[in-house]
């Protein structure tokens, strides 16, 4: 909508984590790295900012992997 490729957001108390989402577009990615291959995929960027006071780095990375997961595989959300 405001046409943002990537952020980092700011908490705010009594936030423990925020996470910002980037605009999906069009990138040249590496698909076959042995082979060098190479196309276009649609890509988004995520991050998250959390208070290391209350959630550890850890915890936060595997959030965001499963986030991950779940934008890459939408239908996963019905099994889990």
């Amino acid at each position: 909508m405001y046409e943002i490729d990537a952020f980092t957001p700011i908490i705010n108390l009594p936030e423990c984590a925020i996470m910002g989402i980037g605009r999906i577009v069009a990138r040249p990615v590496v698909v076959d790295d042995e082979a060098g291959e190479i196309a276009v995929r649609k890509m988004m960027a995520l991050s998250l900012t959390f208070d290391h006071r209350l959630v550890d780095g850890a915890p936060a990375a595997r959030f965001l992997q499963h986030v991950k997961r779940w934008i890459e595989q939408p239908y996963g959300w019905l099994t889990s």
